[in-house]
């Protein structure tokens, strides 16, 4: 199984923004 750095629960407009500040940082992020 992968490992990821960050779960991000829920994908509305706050959840997809900070997925994707993080992974913009480097840090490997699920959304579920």
């Amino acid at each position: 199984m992968e490992r990821q750095d960050v779960v991000i629960v829920g994908a509305g407009v706050v959840g997809l923004a900070i997925a994707r500040a993080l992974a913009l940082a480097g840090r490997d992020v699920l959304i579920l």
